[in-house]
């Protein structure tokens, strides 16, 4: 019997500008999509958080059917990265930056007021034999929490992207999720 879990051990982020369209998948994890670039080296600690936030559907019921119907709260889900690359790009998630946060020296500005970042995420995962893989047309980086320059481990850059809604296939979802595919199912790159 197949079991389709997976232990990620090594993964990836892609970001692209909002509302690219997802990569044709599988693809070879370490190699960047057509339009696509690698958010870089993120925490083999404290990995991809995938949170939710809002209210616990609510039972409502009557005297004669206590159990009537349940409220469908909104929910916000959202995604924690600890980025370990300190790039102008990383710079840009956290402080929500824009790209005249660079001046002419290449020394970066904090801005005094972040504007989260938009964009296009891809997050891949590997056992080394399978890959999985999520996709969110729209995502607002800005960072989550305090930078921590800790001389006994890689310094980490925690953002936080919250899923907007995008356009999928012509209709209005968070997101896409692609199922456990085998890495030799990877087609081979062109030769040239």
């Amino acid at each position: 019997m197949a079991h389709d879990v997976i232990v990620p051990g090594t993964g990836y982020v892609y970001v692209a500008e909002a509302s690219t369209p997802a990569p044709a998948f599988p693809f070879a994890p370490a190699e960047a999509p057509d339009g696509w670039t690698s958010i870089g080296n993120t925490s083999i600690e404290n990995g991809i958080e995938m949170s939710v936030d809002g209210d616990d559907p609510e039972t409502l019921g009557s005297w004669q059917d206590p159990n009537i119907t349940s409220t469908n709260p909104s929910k916000t889900y959202s995604l924690t990265i600890n980025l370990e690359d300190i790039t102008v790009e990383t710079l840009q998630l956290y402080y929500g930056a824009t790209k005249d946060a660079v001046d002419k020296d290449g020394n970066f500005t904090i801005p005094a007021q972040p504007t989260p970042v938009e964009k296009a995420m891809f997050i891949i995962a590997s056992d080394g034999s399978n890959v999985v893989g999520w996709y969110y047309p729209r995502t607002s980086i800005v960072g989550s929490d305090s930078i921590t320059l800790d001389p006994t481990a890689i310094t980490e850059v925690p953002v936080k992207a919250t899923i907007l809604s995008g356009v999928i296939s012509g209709r209005t979802s968070l997101g896409k999720v692609f199922p456990k595919a085998p890495l030799s199912e990877i087609p081979p790159p062109p030769s040239e």
